[in-house]
């Protein structure tokens, strides 16, 4: 039989006592806790961590940095601090996106907003050469565009092939996002590399109605049945 002594005993309840509270456990290395504390929005042992010297732009395998688990899980608060002790604004994962990219992916409209507050560019590009708007637009993330709008982010953009946020949320029948696009005033007469326009993209891909939309068409009302006489 295994004999546990008092200060055991007691060690084990404090950390049961602090897991039901939800606290952060002081286990694993430095680097392992920065990350946990980012994604659980950790604030005062992300601060003890930052105060014992460690580099708050290390990153994880994929190239992610703590602040780039923030954004993706709308922590501002530790957002705020790494940015108070250093952490680069526009820092590059393994593909290329930066915080501001993973929070539109993510739809994190409160740290869209902030990130951009703070100084962060609308119109980075990532390793396909897409900014957040055109993630967003092809998504259908419909508030994230109007707050990348907000922003200052630019409706026209271009990538290699010609292709316009427009473009894409018309490509993947995203009618409420094409709907704001268009109210922001996104051109719907523009053509890409292949002279398609926003409707006939949206043609292209089977959504018939979209493209009357981008046409600017009214709907047809369903003609009404006869009467047949008696």
């Amino acid at each position: 039989m295994i004999r546990r002594t008092r200060w055991q005993s007691l060690t084990a309840l404090a950390l049961l006592a602090a897991l039901a509270a939800g606290c952060d456990i002081p286990l694993g290395p430095p680097q392992e806790r920065m990350f946990k504390a980012a994604k659980n929005g950790y604030v005062s042992n992300m601060r003890r961590m930052l105060g014992s010297g460690i580099d708050p732009d290390i990153s994880d395998q994929a190239g992610w940095t703590p602040l780039m688990w923030a954004a993706a899980k709308d922590n501002t608060d530790i957002i705020k601090l790494l940015l108070s002790r250093g952490a680069k604004l526009e820092a590059r994962n393994g593909k290329g996106e930066t915080p501001l990219h993973i929070a539109a992916r993510w739809s994190r409209l409160d740290t869209i907003r902030f990130l951009i507050s703070a100084g962060a560019r609308t119109e980075p590009l990532d390793r396909l050469g897409w900014p957040p708007m055109m993630w967003a637009a092809m998504q259908g993330r419909t508030e994230v565009v109007r707050a990348l709008a907000e922003g200052g982010a630019n409706m026209e953009f271009r990538d290699t092939n010609g292709n316009t946020p427009l473009m894409m949320a018309a490509n993947r029948g995203r009618t409420e996002t094409v709907k704001a696009l268009l109210d922001l005033g996104a051109n719907p007469f523009k053509a890409n590399k292949d002279g398609q326009t926003a409707a006939d993209v949206a043609v292209a891909s089977g959504y018939q109605d979209l493209a009357a939309l981008l046409r600017g068409e009214q709907p047809q009302k369903p003609a009404a049945r006869r009467r047949r006489r008696q």
